[in-house]
Protein backbone atom coordinates (compact mmCIF):
# COMPACT_ATOMS: atom_id res chain seq x y z
CA UNK A 1 0.00 0.00 0.00
CA UNK A 2 1.46 3.17 -1.17
CA UNK A 3 2.22 6.20 1.24
CA UNK A 4 -0.31 8.86 1.22
CA UNK A 5 0.55 12.18 -0.38
CA UNK A 6 1.54 14.78 2.17
CA UNK A 7 -0.75 17.97 0.81
CA UNK A 8 2.16 21.01 2.93
CA UNK A 9 5.21 18.55 2.30
CA UNK A 10 5.00 18.51 -1.69
CA UNK A 11 8.69 19.50 -2.36
CA UNK A 12 8.64 18.17 -5.93
CA UNK A 13 7.71 19.68 -8.71
CA UNK A 14 5.88 16.11 -9.99
CA UNK A 15 3.16 17.11 -7.26
CA UNK A 16 2.66 20.26 -7.96
CA UNK A 17 -0.39 21.65 -10.38
CA UNK A 18 0.96 22.99 -13.68
CA UNK A 19 -0.08 26.27 -13.18
CA UNK A 20 1.23 26.41 -9.62
CA UNK A 21 4.15 25.06 -10.95
CA UNK A 22 4.37 28.09 -13.17
CA UNK A 23 3.83 30.85 -10.50
CA UNK A 24 6.32 28.62 -7.78
CA UNK A 25 9.59 29.12 -10.88
CA UNK A 26 8.37 32.63 -11.06
CA UNK A 27 8.73 33.71 -7.44
CA UNK A 28 12.34 30.81 -7.13
CA UNK A 29 14.01 33.12 -10.22
CA UNK A 30 14.15 36.36 -8.61
CA UNK A 31 17.39 37.97 -7.71
CA UNK A 32 18.86 40.19 -5.33
CA UNK A 33 19.19 43.81 -5.95
CA UNK A 34 16.95 43.57 -8.85
CA UNK A 35 13.66 45.93 -9.94
CA UNK A 36 11.07 43.54 -9.42
CA UNK A 37 7.35 43.56 -10.51
CA UNK A 38 5.61 40.53 -9.40
CA UNK A 39 1.58 39.00 -8.48
CA UNK A 40 0.87 36.73 -5.18
CA UNK A 41 -1.32 36.65 -2.13
CA UNK A 42 -0.60 38.89 1.06
CA UNK A 43 0.16 36.85 4.21
CA UNK A 44 0.59 38.82 6.69
CA UNK A 45 3.83 38.76 9.23
CA UNK A 46 3.79 41.65 11.06
CA UNK A 47 2.73 45.37 11.25
CA UNK A 48 5.51 46.38 8.54
CA UNK A 49 6.47 42.88 6.78
CA UNK A 50 3.99 40.13 4.75
CA UNK A 51 5.13 37.20 2.88
CA UNK A 52 4.09 37.36 -1.03
CA UNK A 53 3.11 33.35 -1.77
CA UNK A 54 2.30 32.05 -5.18
CA UNK A 55 -0.80 30.89 -3.92
CA UNK A 56 -2.59 30.38 -1.17
CA UNK A 57 -2.18 26.73 -0.64
CA UNK A 58 1.50 26.98 -2.46
CA UNK A 59 4.13 26.58 0.52
CA UNK A 60 7.18 25.96 -1.46
CA UNK A 61 8.42 29.53 -1.42
CA UNK A 62 7.53 32.56 -0.60
CA UNK A 63 9.43 36.41 -0.93
CA UNK A 64 9.48 38.56 2.08
CA UNK A 65 8.05 41.88 1.74
CA UNK A 66 8.67 45.07 3.96
CA UNK A 67 5.58 47.70 2.91
CA UNK A 68 7.28 51.00 2.55
CA UNK A 69 3.78 52.33 1.25
CA UNK A 70 1.85 54.07 3.46
CA UNK A 71 -2.13 51.72 2.84
CA UNK A 72 -1.93 48.28 3.84
CA UNK A 73 -3.09 45.32 1.39
CA UNK A 74 -6.22 42.88 2.55
CA UNK A 75 -4.47 39.60 4.13
CA UNK A 76 -5.39 37.05 1.56
CA UNK A 77 -5.81 39.77 -1.51
CA UNK A 78 -4.26 38.96 -4.17
CA UNK A 79 -2.13 42.13 -5.50
CA UNK A 80 1.30 43.12 -7.36
CA UNK A 81 3.46 44.74 -6.17
CA UNK A 82 6.59 46.43 -7.19
CA UNK A 83 10.44 47.17 -4.95
CA UNK A 84 13.60 46.00 -4.92
CA UNK A 85 15.33 43.11 -3.56
CA UNK A 86 17.98 43.02 -1.35
CA UNK A 87 19.36 40.51 1.05
CA UNK A 88 18.57 40.79 5.25
CA UNK A 89 20.03 39.16 8.04
CA UNK A 90 23.44 37.96 6.24
CA UNK A 91 25.75 36.17 8.94
CA UNK A 92 28.50 34.18 7.76
CA UNK A 93 27.67 30.28 7.32
CA UNK A 94 30.62 29.21 9.37
CA UNK A 95 33.83 30.66 11.00
CA UNK A 96 36.17 32.74 8.80
CA UNK A 97 33.60 31.92 5.62
CA UNK A 98 33.10 33.91 2.53
CA UNK A 99 29.84 32.28 2.35
CA UNK A 100 27.11 34.41 3.90
CA UNK A 101 23.44 33.10 4.57
CA UNK A 102 19.99 35.61 4.68
CA UNK A 103 16.99 36.35 3.28
CA UNK A 104 16.03 37.73 -0.11
CA UNK A 105 13.33 40.74 1.04
CA UNK A 106 11.21 42.79 -1.08
CA UNK A 107 11.48 46.87 -0.38
CA UNK A 108 7.98 47.32 -1.69
CA UNK A 109 7.49 50.86 -2.64
CA UNK A 110 4.33 50.11 -4.77
CA UNK A 111 1.33 47.78 -4.92
CA UNK A 112 -1.99 47.80 -6.01
CA UNK A 113 -5.45 45.39 -6.22
CA UNK A 114 -4.89 42.67 -9.07
CA UNK A 115 -7.02 39.66 -10.13
CA UNK A 116 -5.40 36.45 -10.55
CA UNK A 117 -4.69 34.95 -14.08
CA UNK A 118 -4.86 31.37 -13.59
CA UNK A 119 -6.69 29.66 -16.30
CA UNK A 120 -8.42 26.46 -15.23
CA UNK A 121 -6.11 23.48 -16.10
CA UNK A 122 -7.16 20.76 -19.13
CA UNK A 123 -7.68 18.20 -17.21
CA UNK A 124 -5.97 14.79 -17.39
CA UNK A 125 -8.92 12.62 -16.86
CA UNK A 126 -12.43 12.95 -16.83
CA UNK A 127 -14.93 12.25 -14.33
CA UNK A 128 -15.35 8.67 -14.68
CA UNK A 129 -12.06 8.27 -14.99
CA UNK A 130 -11.44 10.07 -11.32
CA UNK A 131 -14.44 7.68 -9.79
CA UNK A 132 -13.10 4.43 -11.47
CA UNK A 133 -9.61 5.86 -9.85
CA UNK A 134 -11.23 6.86 -6.48
CA UNK A 135 -13.50 3.52 -5.66
CA UNK A 136 -10.51 1.40 -7.32
CA UNK A 137 -10.46 -1.12 -4.40
CA UNK A 138 -14.24 -0.94 -3.70
CA UNK A 139 -16.49 -3.39 -5.44
CA UNK A 140 -20.13 -4.19 -5.32
CA UNK A 141 -21.54 -0.43 -4.77
CA UNK A 142 -24.47 0.94 -6.87
CA UNK A 143 -23.22 3.19 -9.26
CA UNK A 144 -25.39 6.29 -7.74
CA UNK A 145 -23.41 5.70 -4.45
CA UNK A 146 -20.55 5.85 -6.33
CA UNK A 147 -20.97 9.09 -7.55
CA UNK A 148 -22.47 10.13 -4.36
CA UNK A 149 -18.58 9.58 -2.80
CA UNK A 150 -16.89 11.94 -5.81
CA UNK A 151 -19.60 14.23 -5.01
CA UNK A 152 -18.19 14.84 -1.11
CA UNK A 153 -14.07 14.73 -3.07
CA UNK A 154 -14.66 17.21 -5.60
CA UNK A 155 -16.85 19.41 -3.60
CA UNK A 156 -19.30 22.75 -4.36
CA UNK A 157 -19.01 26.39 -4.40
CA UNK A 158 -20.51 28.17 -1.48
CA UNK A 159 -24.25 27.98 -1.27
CA UNK A 160 -25.99 31.57 -0.20
CA UNK A 161 -22.71 32.59 1.63
CA UNK A 162 -22.46 29.26 3.04
CA UNK A 163 -19.86 26.76 3.05
CA UNK A 164 -19.75 24.37 0.08
CA UNK A 165 -19.40 20.76 0.15
CA UNK A 166 -21.69 17.71 0.15
CA UNK A 167 -21.86 15.73 3.15
CA UNK A 168 -23.01 11.86 3.21
CA UNK A 169 -24.09 9.43 6.02
CA UNK A 170 -23.17 5.71 4.98
CA UNK A 171 -25.11 3.25 6.82
CA UNK A 172 -24.47 -0.59 6.54
CA UNK A 173 -26.67 -3.30 5.19
CA UNK A 174 -24.20 -6.06 6.67
CA UNK A 175 -23.93 -3.92 9.81
CA UNK A 176 -20.06 -5.29 9.96
CA UNK A 177 -18.42 -2.28 9.52
CA UNK A 178 -17.96 -1.50 5.46
CA UNK A 179 -19.01 1.90 5.21
CA UNK A 180 -15.94 2.81 7.77
CA UNK A 181 -13.44 0.99 5.38
CA UNK A 182 -15.07 2.37 1.98
CA UNK A 183 -14.59 5.94 3.69
CA UNK A 184 -11.32 5.04 4.36
CA UNK A 185 -10.57 4.18 0.52
CA UNK A 186 -11.90 7.75 -0.37
CA UNK A 187 -9.22 9.24 1.77
CA UNK A 188 -6.55 7.55 0.55
CA UNK A 189 -7.28 9.66 -2.79
CA UNK A 190 -7.10 13.03 -0.83
CA UNK A 191 -4.22 14.09 0.55
CA UNK A 192 -2.91 13.98 3.98
CA UNK A 193 -3.57 16.62 6.28
CA UNK A 194 -5.35 19.05 3.65
CA UNK A 195 -7.40 19.92 5.84
CA UNK A 196 -4.83 21.49 8.83
CA UNK A 197 -3.49 24.70 8.97
CA UNK A 198 0.04 25.06 8.30
CA UNK A 199 2.19 27.61 10.09
CA UNK A 200 5.53 28.51 7.94
CA UNK A 201 8.19 30.73 10.16
CA UNK A 202 10.08 33.41 8.53
CA UNK A 203 12.92 35.59 10.16
CA UNK A 204 10.38 38.36 11.47
CA UNK A 205 7.22 36.25 12.53
CA UNK A 206 5.10 33.48 11.30
CA UNK A 207 2.26 33.59 8.80
CA UNK A 208 -0.58 30.59 8.60
CA UNK A 209 -2.40 29.43 5.49
CA UNK A 210 -4.87 27.11 4.65
CA UNK A 211 -6.77 25.19 2.08
CA UNK A 212 -10.33 25.91 1.28
CA UNK A 213 -11.52 22.78 1.51
CA UNK A 214 -11.43 19.96 3.97
CA UNK A 215 -12.77 16.29 4.24
CA UNK A 216 -13.39 15.40 7.62
CA UNK A 217 -14.74 11.64 8.61
CA UNK A 218 -17.01 10.89 11.65
CA UNK A 219 -18.61 7.98 13.30
CA UNK A 220 -22.12 8.31 13.13
CA UNK A 221 -23.04 5.86 15.91
CA UNK A 222 -21.47 8.13 18.43
CA UNK A 223 -23.75 11.86 19.45
CA UNK A 224 -22.24 14.17 17.09
CA UNK A 225 -19.98 17.03 18.54
CA UNK A 226 -21.69 20.59 19.18
CA UNK A 227 -18.94 21.77 16.47
CA UNK A 228 -19.83 19.15 14.20
CA UNK A 229 -23.97 19.20 14.31
CA UNK A 230 -23.63 23.30 14.72
CA UNK A 231 -22.27 22.43 10.92
CA UNK A 232 -24.57 20.81 9.59
CA UNK A 233 -27.53 22.76 10.98
CA UNK A 234 -26.38 26.19 10.37
CA UNK A 235 -23.54 25.45 7.87
CA UNK A 236 -21.14 27.98 9.23
CA UNK A 237 -17.36 26.84 9.22
CA UNK A 238 -14.03 27.99 8.48
CA UNK A 239 -13.47 26.28 5.55
CA UNK A 240 -14.75 27.90 2.02
CA UNK A 241 -16.23 24.31 1.24
CA UNK A 242 -16.24 21.08 4.16
CA UNK A 243 -17.47 17.65 3.28
CA UNK A 244 -18.49 15.52 6.22
CA UNK A 245 -18.45 11.77 5.97
CA UNK A 246 -20.19 9.92 8.39
CA UNK A 247 -20.13 6.23 8.89
CA UNK A 248 -22.62 3.56 10.90
CA UNK A 249 -22.73 -0.20 11.34
CA UNK A 250 -26.11 -0.01 11.82
CA UNK A 251 -28.31 -0.48 8.44
CA UNK A 252 -30.41 2.53 9.64
CA UNK A 253 -31.01 5.43 11.88
CA UNK A 254 -32.99 4.70 15.25
CA UNK A 255 -35.75 7.15 13.42
CA UNK A 256 -35.52 9.41 10.77
CA UNK A 257 -34.85 12.33 12.74
CA UNK A 258 -31.34 11.24 14.22
CA UNK A 259 -29.06 14.33 13.03
CA UNK A 260 -26.76 11.95 11.21
CA UNK A 261 -29.93 11.05 8.93
CA UNK A 262 -31.77 13.67 8.77
CA UNK A 263 -28.95 16.77 8.68
CA UNK A 264 -26.64 14.79 6.18
CA UNK A 265 -27.30 15.57 1.83
CA UNK A 266 -27.12 11.67 1.70
CA UNK A 267 -28.09 9.54 4.30
CA UNK A 268 -27.67 5.90 2.31
CA UNK A 269 -27.20 2.51 2.71
CA UNK A 270 -23.26 0.61 1.42
CA UNK A 271 -24.87 -2.93 -0.51
CA UNK A 272 -24.75 -6.23 0.90
CA UNK A 273 -22.01 -7.21 -1.79
CA UNK A 274 -19.98 -4.36 -0.80
CA UNK A 275 -16.02 -5.39 -0.42
CA UNK A 276 -12.98 -4.11 -0.45
CA UNK A 277 -10.60 -6.08 -2.47
CA UNK A 278 -7.06 -5.47 -1.21
CA UNK A 279 -5.39 -7.33 -4.25
CA UNK A 280 -6.19 -4.44 -7.06
CA UNK A 281 -4.07 -1.38 -7.89
CA UNK A 282 -3.64 1.25 -5.00
CA UNK A 283 -5.84 4.60 -5.90
CA UNK A 284 -3.13 6.85 -8.14
CA UNK A 285 -2.35 9.86 -6.12
CA UNK A 286 -1.40 11.72 -8.45
CA UNK A 287 -4.07 11.94 -11.04
CA UNK A 288 -6.31 12.52 -8.14
CA UNK A 289 -4.73 15.03 -6.36
CA UNK A 290 -4.66 17.40 -9.65
CA UNK A 291 -7.97 16.28 -10.60
CA UNK A 292 -9.53 17.48 -7.07
CA UNK A 293 -7.34 20.94 -7.57
CA UNK A 294 -8.84 21.50 -10.84
CA UNK A 295 -12.62 20.60 -9.86
CA UNK A 296 -12.20 23.28 -6.81
CA UNK A 297 -11.09 25.97 -9.28
CA UNK A 298 -14.39 25.88 -10.73
CA UNK A 299 -17.39 28.10 -9.53
CA UNK A 300 -20.31 26.72 -11.19
CA UNK A 301 -23.63 29.31 -10.25
CA UNK A 302 -27.15 28.36 -9.82
CA UNK A 303 -29.13 30.37 -12.33
CA UNK A 304 -31.89 31.58 -9.99
CA UNK A 305 -31.82 30.06 -6.37
CA UNK A 306 -35.77 30.73 -5.94
CA UNK A 307 -36.71 29.56 -8.92
CA UNK A 308 -34.68 26.26 -8.46
CA UNK A 309 -35.92 25.68 -4.73
CA UNK A 310 -39.32 25.65 -6.20
CA UNK A 311 -38.98 23.29 -9.00
CA UNK A 312 -37.76 21.26 -6.22
CA UNK A 313 -40.55 21.86 -3.99
CA UNK A 314 -43.30 21.19 -6.46
CA UNK A 315 -41.08 17.48 -7.42
CA UNK A 316 -41.29 17.05 -3.48
CA UNK A 317 -44.86 17.56 -3.47
CA UNK A 318 -45.51 15.06 -6.06
CA UNK A 319 -43.59 12.71 -4.63
CA UNK A 320 -45.03 12.80 -1.11
CA UNK A 321 -47.94 12.29 -2.61
CA UNK A 322 -47.11 9.85 -4.75
CA UNK A 323 -46.21 7.73 -1.52
CA UNK A 324 -48.77 8.75 0.65
CA UNK A 325 -45.80 9.93 3.29
CA UNK A 326 -46.37 11.70 6.82
CA UNK A 327 -46.47 15.14 6.22
CA UNK A 328 -45.41 15.90 10.05
CA UNK A 329 -42.65 13.32 9.43
CA UNK A 330 -41.92 14.74 6.78
CA UNK A 331 -41.60 18.67 8.01
CA UNK A 332 -39.57 17.23 10.77
CA UNK A 333 -37.33 15.59 8.52
CA UNK A 334 -36.02 18.09 6.49
CA UNK A 335 -37.50 16.82 3.06
CA UNK A 336 -39.78 19.94 2.68
CA UNK A 337 -38.14 23.03 3.90
CA UNK A 338 -35.92 25.24 3.06
CA UNK A 339 -33.58 25.12 6.37
CA UNK A 340 -29.78 24.80 4.83
CA UNK A 341 -29.44 21.23 6.16
CA UNK A 342 -32.67 20.22 4.19
CA UNK A 343 -33.51 18.48 1.10
CA UNK A 344 -34.00 21.36 -1.36
CA UNK A 345 -30.37 22.94 -0.39
CA UNK A 346 -28.87 19.62 -0.49
CA UNK A 347 -30.32 18.84 -4.25
CA UNK A 348 -29.01 22.10 -5.13
CA UNK A 349 -25.65 21.09 -3.57
CA UNK A 350 -25.60 18.14 -5.40
CA UNK A 351 -26.29 20.05 -8.68
CA UNK A 352 -23.03 21.90 -7.86
CA UNK A 353 -21.30 19.06 -7.17
CA UNK A 354 -22.70 17.58 -10.42
CA UNK A 355 -22.22 20.73 -12.60
CA UNK A 356 -17.75 21.11 -11.62
CA UNK A 357 -17.83 17.25 -12.51
CA UNK A 358 -18.99 17.46 -16.06
CA UNK A 359 -17.95 21.13 -16.43
CA UNK A 360 -21.16 22.97 -16.60
CA UNK A 361 -20.57 26.59 -16.20
CA UNK A 362 -24.32 27.56 -14.80
CA UNK A 363 -26.98 25.58 -13.01
CA UNK A 364 -30.25 25.91 -14.48
CA UNK A 365 -33.67 24.15 -13.92
CA UNK A 366 -33.68 21.53 -16.12
CA UNK A 367 -30.37 20.22 -14.49
CA UNK A 368 -32.12 20.42 -10.97
CA UNK A 369 -34.55 18.60 -12.36
CA UNK A 370 -32.25 15.82 -13.61
CA UNK A 371 -30.69 15.92 -10.13
CA UNK A 372 -34.11 15.30 -8.82
CA UNK A 373 -34.66 12.23 -10.65
CA UNK A 374 -31.53 10.84 -10.91
CA UNK A 375 -29.75 10.90 -7.41
CA UNK A 376 -32.22 12.54 -5.35
CA UNK A 377 -35.39 10.20 -5.85
CA UNK A 378 -33.51 7.19 -7.22
CA UNK A 379 -31.51 7.42 -3.02
CA UNK A 380 -35.09 7.65 -1.59
CA UNK A 381 -36.94 4.89 -3.22
CA UNK A 382 -32.95 2.96 -2.45
CA UNK A 383 -33.55 3.24 1.00
CA UNK A 384 -36.71 3.40 1.43
CA UNK A 385 -36.61 -0.55 0.39
CA UNK A 386 -34.50 -1.12 3.60
CA UNK A 387 -36.08 1.94 5.99
CA UNK A 388 -39.47 1.40 4.95
CA UNK A 389 -41.46 1.45 8.38
CA UNK A 390 -38.95 3.84 9.60
CA UNK A 391 -39.93 6.16 6.81
CA UNK A 392 -43.63 5.27 6.96
CA UNK A 393 -43.91 5.90 10.90
CA UNK A 394 -45.61 8.95 12.53
CA UNK A 395 -43.38 10.66 14.47
CA UNK A 396 -45.72 11.62 17.38
CA UNK A 397 -48.25 8.52 18.41
CA UNK A 398 -51.89 8.77 18.47
CA UNK A 399 -51.89 12.51 18.61
CA UNK A 400 -53.96 13.24 15.23
CA UNK A 401 -53.32 16.10 12.81
CA UNK A 402 -57.28 17.31 13.93
CA UNK A 403 -56.22 17.43 17.86
CA UNK A 404 -53.19 20.08 17.09
CA UNK A 405 -55.43 22.54 15.13
CA UNK A 406 -57.35 24.63 17.42
CA UNK A 407 -54.47 25.71 19.11
CA UNK A 408 -52.68 26.74 15.50
CA UNK A 409 -56.13 27.74 14.35
CA UNK A 410 -54.75 31.45 13.84
CA UNK A 411 -51.63 30.31 11.75
CA UNK A 412 -53.29 28.85 9.96
CA UNK A 413 -55.83 30.98 9.09
CA UNK A 414 -53.64 33.92 7.95
CA UNK A 415 -51.85 31.17 5.96
CA UNK A 416 -55.01 30.17 4.04
CA UNK A 417 -55.72 33.59 3.29
CA UNK A 418 -52.62 34.09 1.13
CA UNK A 419 -52.20 30.66 -0.09
CA UNK A 420 -55.90 31.69 -1.90
CA UNK A 421 -53.69 34.62 -3.79
CA UNK A 422 -51.75 31.92 -5.47
CA UNK A 423 -48.89 33.48 -3.94
CA UNK A 424 -45.62 30.66 -3.42
CA UNK A 425 -46.18 31.19 0.26
CA UNK A 426 -46.82 33.61 3.24
CA UNK A 427 -43.61 35.48 4.13
CA UNK A 428 -42.68 35.65 8.45
CA UNK A 429 -42.95 39.36 8.64
CA UNK A 430 -47.12 38.94 7.42
CA UNK A 431 -47.74 36.35 9.93
CA UNK A 432 -46.00 38.27 12.67
CA UNK A 433 -47.71 41.56 11.59
CA UNK A 434 -50.79 39.73 11.73
CA UNK A 435 -50.91 37.07 14.30
CA UNK A 436 -52.92 37.61 17.37
CA UNK A 437 -50.03 36.68 19.51
CA UNK A 438 -46.58 38.57 20.12
CA UNK A 439 -43.65 38.06 17.87
CA UNK A 440 -41.92 35.67 20.48
CA UNK A 441 -45.29 33.43 21.06
CA UNK A 442 -45.60 33.57 16.79
CA UNK A 443 -42.39 32.60 16.27
CA UNK A 444 -42.64 29.10 18.85
CA UNK A 445 -46.35 28.47 16.86
CA UNK A 446 -44.76 28.44 13.27
CA UNK A 447 -41.68 26.16 15.04
CA UNK A 448 -44.74 24.06 16.22
CA UNK A 449 -46.18 23.36 13.11
CA UNK A 450 -43.42 22.43 11.28
CA UNK A 451 -42.96 19.88 13.60
CA UNK A 452 -46.67 19.05 13.88
CA UNK A 453 -46.42 18.59 9.93
CA UNK A 454 -48.73 21.43 9.34
CA UNK A 455 -47.00 23.67 7.63
CA UNK A 456 -43.77 23.43 5.81
CA UNK A 457 -41.22 26.13 4.49
CA UNK A 458 -40.48 25.64 0.50
CA UNK A 459 -38.38 28.95 0.67
CA UNK A 460 -36.72 30.30 3.33
CA UNK A 461 -38.93 32.38 5.18
CA UNK A 462 -42.04 31.71 3.18
CA UNK A 463 -44.77 28.81 4.56
CA UNK A 464 -47.26 26.82 3.11
CA UNK A 465 -49.77 24.57 4.19
CA UNK A 466 -49.30 21.10 3.69
CA UNK A 467 -51.81 19.08 1.35
CA UNK A 468 -53.82 17.39 4.15
CA UNK A 469 -54.63 21.08 5.67
CA UNK A 470 -55.15 22.70 1.83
Amino acid sequence: MSKRIDFWKREFGALWHPFERKKISEFTNIKSNERISISGYVKWINDKSFALVPTLFSNQTYLLCSNNTDRKPKENSYISISGTTRWANLKSSQANSTFYNGNLLVEVDGWKDSKPDFSIPKEEINFDDFKQNLTSRIEGLEPRIVDFLAFTTISTPTLRARPGGVNITLYDSTESGIPRRVIRELQRGIPKGMEELYTASTPFGTFRMRYQYAFITKDADKPLSKVTQAFLTHKTSSFNELSLSLFSKKNRPITIQDPPCSLSDIPTVVPEQTSINYKRPDINQFDSLKYIITSHMKTPILQNFEKSGSVIVNRLEKLTESWGLNPNHLTEYGFLNANYYARPASILRESLAYARAQNIDSVDDNLVSKIFEDYFKWNFEYVNEVWEDLIAQPLFGKKTLLSVRIKYRDITRIIRKYQSTGKPGVSREDLLSEAKTSPLQTDTLLRDCVRAGMIYEPIEGFYKLTHQLQ
